[in-house]
């Protein structure tokens, strides 16, 4: 499965924690390659560093995690740049630019990038061309601002590659850099045969675990359906700490997977075994599924349930006979166009399986799979519950509702979950989180499924409770619709020691969690006053924006500073690991 790899000419690196910076990434590969230039895109981490020394021009392209941080796939390539022993001199070979992702409702705004970019200058690198700072905030997306740093870009390359370019027409076919080919005279594998859970995992991170317990916790007349997902019977012992996460490895629907195959007419060769020809930095998380087969390939690596990225349009068109498919096809990958495709694909989460379906004319050649249809990812949940050796738990929330072209969408993930059987084995892997926990008293804001990860802090403070530990005192403010139906996890808060909890129930009265943590402005004060952290986790939008505004304007009143003196002093709590927003 390994591709014999040609010295690239320029690097294309990404540090993607959803997608959106690698789709860039991927995108400015493809176009760079009608440079008749060579370019190896992959993540920071995956990358040989050796190369680093062999090639002289590096593009990165990084999004910005929690608060500050540089997402999972590149920070090992961090903490190799941060060595102190490396010299000034270092990377006096390179020249660079980067590419930042964030949104400018928080206060690290793109600090990852401006890590990244800040290290490679003092290790010697030069600006091949300055740095861009995509805000998700802004009113032309974020596509705006990248746009203007590619172009710059290929400016740039266009001189600097002047000797080597050739710029090949837009309507020719690139040979594909990951490449795959049908062994049509040997037997067919069954997928029945071929178990999800043996995989090449290169990094040697898989667990093999079992489903003890998927078990819904909220109200069956509620709309939304979160179960409790308790995994265990693993024959490696579980190493985590509280705040970590799991790693879960969804599969696609066999009912999708045949859909697809009849719509390219793929029957004849779906069970025939494959030959995978790829460079081991474009491996997926998790590595490849053992003995691969084409509906293997599509069951267990390939998003066919996505929302097509850019990267499908920009390639795709190419293989759409009809000529008026081909050209809509085309116009949904440029960047001009960011509007009209976020109407297509975005707002009403159109899969790739669904573009299919609706461009009859679309006929994907085999070779160009895995250059048109990106891989599934794994996805991340917080464990909720202490560590323990022996297994872990879940709060997930089902994803299923309908859209505004009235059609039911539903989670990869979560639909996965749900056609799973009690003691079924999957395979999961264990991601570090590095959430440290200040050793003092907590204000703890956990609205919905955020709730999960404060709940393994709440019981890690009343284990300390109990033995005489360092036990602290938590203030929780919870986020739910109605007490009777959603209330995750409620009956276990009167048996916690150190624990005193205030709810807020949006459809009974309560209004929402900022409004509770202001109408209890003088406990909040007096905590924030001795010391307090504030731990914040649940999903992005407008509550962490709320919330954080509410903080400042209790800082505000028990103080009396003025706004600029609030900022400080949040950015100070910040900086010393007492202000810690998760949201996603």
């Amino acid at each position: 499965m390994v591709a014999k790899m040609t010295k690239p000419d320029i690097l294309v690196l990404y540090g993607s924690e959803t997608g959106t910076a690698q789709d860039f990434a991927y995108s400015l590969a493809h176009r760079i390659r009608y440079l008749k230039l060579n370019p190896l895109v992959c993540s920071m981490d995956s990358l040989d560093l050796e190369l680093l020394f062999e090639v002289n021009t590096l593009l990165l392209v990084c999004s910005t995690t929690g608060q500050g941080q540089l997402p999972k796939n590149c920070r090992k390539f961090f903490r190799f740049l941060m060595q102190k022993k490396l010299p000034p001199d270092f990377f006096e070979h390179l020249k660079f630019s980067t590419c930042g992702l964030g949104d400018s409702s928080y206060v690290m705004y793109n600090l990852a990038a401006r890590k990244l970019h800040a290290r490679l200058r003092q290790l010697g690198a030069v600006e091949l061309c300055p740095r861009v700072e995509c805000d998700e905030q802004s009113p032309q997306g974020q596509e705006a601002f990248y746009e203007t740093w590619e172009k710059v870009v290929f400016d740039v390359l266009k001189k600097r590659y002047a000797d080597k370019i050739s710029v090949i027409p837009s309507d020719t076919v690139l040979s594909p850099v990951r490449k795959l080919k049908v062994l049509e005279n040997r037997e067919e594998l069954k997928i029945e045969n071929i178990p999800s859970i043996e995989r090449t995992d290169p990094q040697n991170k898989l667990i093999k675990i079992k489903l003890n317990k998927i078990e819904r916790i909220t109200d069956e007349s509620h709309f939304q359906e979160v179960v409790h997902v308790t995994l265990g019977n693993s024959e490696t012992p579980l190493k985590y700490k509280v705040g970590d996460c799991v790693s879960l490895y969804p599969e696609n629907d066999p009912k999708d997977v045949q859909s697809f195959i009849n719509l390219q007419g793929w029957n004849d060769i779906a069970d025939k075994p494959l030959q995978l020809d790829i460079p081991p930095q474009m491996d997926p998380d998790g590595g490849w599924v053992k003995n691969m087969t084409l509906r293997s390939l599509l069951t267990y690596h390939l998003d066919i349930m996505a929302v097509p990225p850019r990267t499908f349009f920009q390639t795709s068109w190419h293989f759409a006979s009809d000529k008026r498919e081909s050209e809509k096809l085309q116009e949904l990958g440029k960047y001009s166009e960011s509007e009209q495709l976020y109407n297509y694909a975005n707002r009403p989460h159109r899969s790739i399986l669904e573009v299919v379906q609706e461009f009859f004319s679309l006929k994907i050649p085999l070779d160009q799979v895995l250059e048109i249809i990106p891989l599934i990812r794994p996805r991340q949940y917080s464990i909720c519950n202490i560590p323990n050796s022996s297994t872990v738990e879940l709060a997930v929330a089902i994803v299923e509702y309908s859209t505004i072209i009235r059609r039911v969408r539903k989670g990869l993930c979560t639909s996965w979950l749900k056609r799973l059987k009690t003691s079924d084995t999957i395979i999961v892997s264990l991601s570090l989180n590095e959430l440290k926990i200040p050793r003092s008293d907590m204000i703890l804001v956990g609205p919905g499924t955020g709730i999960a990860p404060i709940r393994s802090i709440i019981q890690q403070n009343d284990i300390n409770h109990s033995k005489g530990n360092d036990g602290h005192e938590y203030l929780l403010f919870t986020g739910h619709r109605n007490r009777e139906k959603d209330y995750l996890f409620g009956e276990e808060w009167p048996k916690m020691k150190g624990l005193k909890v205030i709810d807020s129930f949006s459809r009974q009265g309560g209004g929402y969690v900022q409004d509770t943590i202001w109408k209890n402005k003088e406990i909040v004060g007096q905590m924030l006053k001795r010391g307090a952290g504030v731990y914040l986790c649940g999903s992005s939008g407008k509550m962490p924006t709320q919330v954080r505004l509410t903080i400042q304007h209790v800082l505000q009143e028990i103080y009396d500073w003025d706004l600029e003196q609030v900022k400080a002093e949040l950015l100070k709590m910040e900086k010393q690991g007492r202000f810690i927003q998760e949201t996603w």
